[in-house]
């Protein structure tokens, strides 16, 4: 079996076929990264994907998701979706929020979890791309509410490797998230750009 579709567990939600999956690893190539690990066997989950220091994280978003073939749904500032990308986001998963209505981005992602069967819906605690001392708590309540776990993706911008951790443990706290993933995926020079 091929290593790419262990990372991929059956209960995974699907997008795309053979040609979409070729630009995924295409993408990744170019720039540099690899991944490692796999994804948890859950059909609904909330994704954390950390640090977020970079523009690039996008791409690498992007190929990770063609490549595994995976359909992780993401939440972007509506103004990143204007035209000719508007059309290619949503398609791959993009969800244009409000920042300025934060509740109503919540009601929308619990109701899309109570709608679907499969969801992964992945989610950047830090909320920017500027160092910060700690995480928004937005998406342990909706794991909560949502009655789904949460999976821990690290980025380490060192070893140029997107690690496919772990599921976090029931009641672990957002600081000890937080240093979990510094600790173990930041590497030694993160990006901010």
């Amino acid at each position: 079996m091929n290593k790419q579709y262990q990372q991929v567990p059956e209960s995974a939600p699907r997008i795309g076929n053979g040609f979409t999956r070729f630009v995924g690893r295409m993408l990744l190539r170019i720039v540099g990264y690899k991944i490692e690990g796999r994804f948890a066997d859950e059909p609904k989950m909330i994704i954390i994907a950390a640090p977020h220091t970079s523009n690039w994280d996008l791409i690498i978003a992007l190929g990770t998701i063609l490549s595994l073939g995976v359909r992780i749904n993401f939440m972007m500032k509506k103004e990143a979706f204007f035209f000719p990308f508007k059309g290619l986001f949503i398609a791959l998963g993009g969800v244009p929020i409000d920042r300025s209505n934060p509740k109503a981005t919540v009601k929308q992602i619990l109701r899309t979890f109570e709608q679907r069967d499969k969801f992964w819906y992945a989610i950047l605690p830090e909320g920017t791309r500027k160092p910060v001392k700690s995480w928004k708590s937005g998406f342990i309540r909706i794991a909560e509410k949502a009655d789904v776990p949460i999976f821990i993706m690290g980025v380490n911008s060192r070893t140029k490797t997107l690690h496919l951790d772990r599921l976090a443990r029931e009641g672990e706290s957002i600081q000890a998230l937080r240093q979990y993933v510094k600790d173990t995926f930041t590497g030694v020079n993160p990006k901010n750009d």
